[in-house]
């Protein structure tokens, strides 16, 4: 094939699509050595779809053609405008890939070692993504459609008595195969393995967006959690429903029966298993799959590995009333999803997680969606590209029963709830709606479904994704955080013996905390343990760091204030 000869604006046939993508970013990459390779990908993937190319390359693929074009028909005109409008996004995804390929090229065998122990953060992962009201999940494509698979109870039972379910991208391709498998984990405690048994045979019906949520929750710990010697961290059915709770009306209750709903869909997610082929996602068009061998699916890998389980028993009978607290791991094939140095993460605001996932669902679905696509928009520097009604449809999955009127409504609905609750900041159609067109036959799937929407991000949103947020990143700014708690108890310390300290009057304000704080002779975190937030919360509150205010907080700082305003009233009085 001569590609030169290949018109500007001519679709690109799919076994094309490597070589073109190679031919137009040789030149932009050129000076990395890595990218000799380039060209064996780029032919090899044209003639064997069951080709691994090399990770840089892989990168570039999903980025171009998946991320920046978003599946749509290329041609080379395309291809030539996302290099000039978007290198900057197509450099920071695949330099990474790129640096590392050279560098493993340049060390010998006896100076490559084992990749480091992941850095090990003390602060409280829960609390503090509490009071930021966000956590962090994976960007990348093949995660979410996993993420998509689990969500959408598509899991079929197959001659042979297993469940699967197809992993399939945007575009209707197989990416991959998840099997559930009532297999239960090994655990010398046979009250222990009986418990655990009776969650996974409940897990069939246990795909929801609740499950969805916890892979992003489990995610998110163990990004960031302690870890011991072997990779697992502790995993607290309570901490999940402290940070699914708004605590905006009601104090948090615990119920057992949250409690097996947060495990049974824990047991669910270590029960499926994922196939891959050497660990990477095999793109292929499954209506051409005739036979076994033209795909092999028969490498399937765990999602989660589970170490051990602690139970709750009845205090009158000390009967085993069940799982409450687990250590758990993503396997190997997630884990590769939350590289330290290579991975970008998308914020996720709390109140999707905290939308309830019975009647809430299109909520979630589309926040998830939606915080997705602004941070590759931000990157992108292309916020106000318009979203498609007809993909905006399908990432909702509305009932098949749903008629036209009511799908519009159930989507303009959303997106007004959205906005209200600060996820969006405004959307509006990119032209108007000619209402004589709604209502005839097949007028969603051949007029409103191809209409437009702008939906734009909150401000906050827009800085927070302008981030490049790896596990570094939070590593470096938990470390400044201690450190500035540091300066500031230092600070503390050394004005008390200076002078002595009036007692604050007036209003509540970062001073008059700190003025308490110095006659009290109290740190950061025993003032925060006192009040009743997070000293992370605190400490950003003394330092006039907070981007928005936590009403649950603020209430309870402002108690305290009270408290020991009041308090030391009272002692001047005595004297």
């Amino acid at each position: 094939m001569d590609l030169k000869q290949l018109p500007e604006r001519m679709v690109i046939k799919k076994e094309w699509l490597p070589l073109a993508l190679y031919h137009e970013a040789k030149s932009t990459f050129a000076h990395y050595e890595a990218t000799i390779k380039w060209q064996k990908d780029a032919e090899m993937m044209a003639m064997d779809i069951r080709y691994v190319p090399s990770e840089s390359f892989q990168a570039l693929y999903q980025c171009v053609y998946e991320t920046l074009l978003q599946g749509r028909p290329a041609t080379k005109a395309l291809l030539r405008d996302a290099f000039i409008n978007y290198i900057d996004s197509i450099m920071y995804e695949v330099q990474p890939y790129l640096e590392k390929e050279s560098q493993a090229e340049e060390k010998s065998p006896e100076e490559i070692q084992e990749p480091q122990e992941d850095i090990q953060l003390t602060f409280d992962v829960i609390e503090d993504a509490i009071e930021q009201e966000r956590i962090f999940a994976s960007m990348n494509t093949d995660y979410l459609f996993m993420r998509n698979t689990i969500s959408q109870k598509k899991f079929v039972e197959t001659a042979k008595g297993t469940y699967t379910s197809e992993i399939v991208d945007t575009r209707g391709d197989l990416r991959g195969l998840a099997e559930l498998r009532k297999d239960t984990i090994e655990m010398p405690d046979p009250e222990q393995a009986e418990l655990w048994l009776n969650l996974v045979e409940s897990t069939l019906n246990a795909f929801d967006e609740l499950t969805a949520d916890l892979l992003d929750i489990i995610s998110h710990m163990w990004l960031l959690q302690y870890k011991d010697e072997d990779g697992y961290i502790e995993f607290h059915s309570d901490e999940v429903l402290k940070l699914r709770h708004d605590g905006a009306e009601d104090k948090l209750i615990i119920r057992e029966r949250d409690r097996f709903k947060i495990m049974k869909r824990v047991a669910a997610l270590s029960s499926i298993w994922i196939s891959m082929r050497d660990n990477n996602v095999r793109v292929v068009n499954k209506d051409k799959i005739s036979a076994e061998d033209d795909y092999d699916f028969t490498t399937f890998h765990r999602m989660f590995d589970i170490n051990s389980v602690k139970i709750a028993y009845d205090k009158t009978t000390g009967e085993p009333k069940g799982i409450y607290a687990l250590k758990i791991k993503p396997a190997p094939i997630l884990r590769k999803y939350f590289d330290n140095s290579l991975q970008t993460f998308v914020s996720l605001d709390l109140k999707v997680i905290r939308y309830s996932y019975h009647n809430q669902k299109e909520l979630k679905r589309l926040g998830r969606y939606l915080s997705y696509q602004w941070k590759i928009r931000t990157l992108s520097r292309n916020l106000k590209q318009p979203f498609k009604i007809k993909t905006l449809i399908d990432t909702l999955d509305f009932p098949s029963s749903y008629n036209g009127v009511i799908v519009r409504e159930k989507l303009e609905k959303v997106l007004d709830d959205l906005k209200a609750d600060g996820i969006v900041d405004k959307w509006y159609y990119s032209e108007p709606v000619d209402e004589s067109r709604v209502g005839k036959r097949d007028w969603v799937k051949k007029y409103w479904g191809e209409l437009s929407l702008i939906i734009m991000p909150p401000q906050e949103t827009i800085t927070e994704n302008r981030k490049k947020i790896g596990q570094m990143n939070l590593v470096i700014e938990a470390q400044q955080n201690l450190k500035k708690e540091s300066i500031t108890e230092g600070i503390h310390s050394t004005t008390q013996s200076k002078k002595t300290v009036e007692t604050p009057r007036g209003p509540l304000t970062p001073q008059a905390i700190s003025e308490i704080m110095e006659l009290e002779k109290l740190s950061v975190r025993a003032a925060a343990a006192e009040i009743g937030i997070a000293h992370s919360t605190l400490l950003r509150y003394l330092n006039n760091e907070m981007k928005r205010y936590n009403k649950n907080s603020m209430t309870r700082l402002a108690a305290w204030y009270e408290a020991h305003i009041n308090k030391t009233k009272g002692e001047s009085s005595f004297e």
